[in-house]
C-alpha cells in the first residue's frame, strides 16, 4: 500500500481558514428553518460516500439537516450498515445516494499487499478487498486495462455491489419495492476517464438497474438520468 508524500503545512493560514469557516457557518446558521423542525434533523438523504477528502459531501447541496452523510474508504455499506439502515430505517430519508469516484485509494490499496497496515486499516480494507472479489465475480470483467481505467471501472463495480448489499435487506427492498425510497449510485469523474472533463458526476446505477439506456430513460430525474453513463457493462 502506497502513502502519500508529506508537504509543508502552514499551520496558521489552517487554522485562520479554521475561523473563517466556523464563523460564516455561525453567521449562516438557518436558524428558522430549524425551529420549523422543532430543532429535530429531517434529512432527505443518507449519503454513503469515500471519505477522500476529494470527496466532498457538498456536491450534493446544502449539507445542514438536509444530507445524512455516511463516510469511509472505498464507501462500503459494511463498514458502516447500521448507519446507513439509520438513516434509511429511522430518518426515512427518501433517496439513498453511494457515492464513487476515479482514483480510489481504496480501491488501489484493496488491490495491492496491505498486510503490514495497522489492524483498523486492514480491517476496512479487507472489506473493500471483499466487494471487489465478488464484483469480479458477479461482472465476469477482467479488469486488465491500464491502471486509470482499471481502477475506475473497479470504483464503479464496487458502486454497483453497495446497491445489491442494500437490496439484500429486506426493510430496504421493500420500501424500494414501494416506490418509497430510491436507491442511486453515482460516480464522479474526478481525472477525466469518462472523457467529457474533470469533476463531472455520472449516474451508474438507479435500484439496480445498471443499463446506462434505460437509466437515460427515468425522465423525472432530471441531470441524473441524462448523466447516466457506465465504463462497464455486464
Amino acid at each position: 500500500m502506497s502513502h502519500h508524500a508529506t508537504i509543508e503545512v502552514d499551520k496558521a493560514a489552517l487554522f485562520k481558514s479554521l475561523e473563517q469557516g466556523i464563523l460564516a457557518f455561525e453567521k449562516g446558521f438557518p436558524l428558522e428553518d430549524f425551529k420549523k423542525g422543532n430543532y429535530g434533523q429531517h434529512p432527505l438523504i443518507t449519503l454513503l460516500t469515500c471519505a477522500d477528502s476529494r470527496m466532498p459531501v457538498n456536491i450534493f447541496g446544502d449539507i445542514f439537516n438536509r444530507i445524512f452523510s455516511v463516510e469511509n474508504i472505498g464507501n462500503q455499506v459494511k463498514t458502516n450498515e447500521g448507519s446507513v439502515l439509520y438513516g434509511l430505517l429511522h430518518l426515512h430519508t427518501p433517496l439513498m445516494i453511494v457515492a464513487g469516484h476515479s482514483d480510489c485509494g481504496a480501491i488501489k490499496a484493496a488491490e495491492s499487499n496491505f498486510v503490514d497496515e495497522p489492524m483498523g486499516i486492514r480491517n476496512e480494507l479487507s472489506i473493500v478487498k471483499n466487494s471487489l472479489e465478488e464484483a469480479r465475480r458477479k461482472s465476469g470483467l477482467s479488469f486488465d486495462d491500464e491502471p486509470g481505467l482499471k481502477f475506475s471501472k473497479l470504483a464503479e463495480v464496487n458502486v454497483d455491489r453497495q446497491i445489491d448489499y442494500l437490496l439484500a435487506n429486506y426493510a430496504v427492498a421493500d420500501l424500494v419495492e414501494k416506490n418509497e425510497l430510491l436507491l442511486l449510485g453515482v460516480m464522479m469523474d474526478l481525472h477525466n476517464i469518462y472523457g467529457n472533463g474533470y469533476g463531472m458526476l455520472y449516474t451508474s446505477n438507479i435500484n439496480g438497474e445498471r443499463n446506462s439506456s434505460i437509466l437515460k430513460s427515468y425522465s423525472h430525474l432530471g441531470l441524473l438520468a441524462d448523466r447516466a453513463r457506465r465504463l462497464t457493462s455486464y
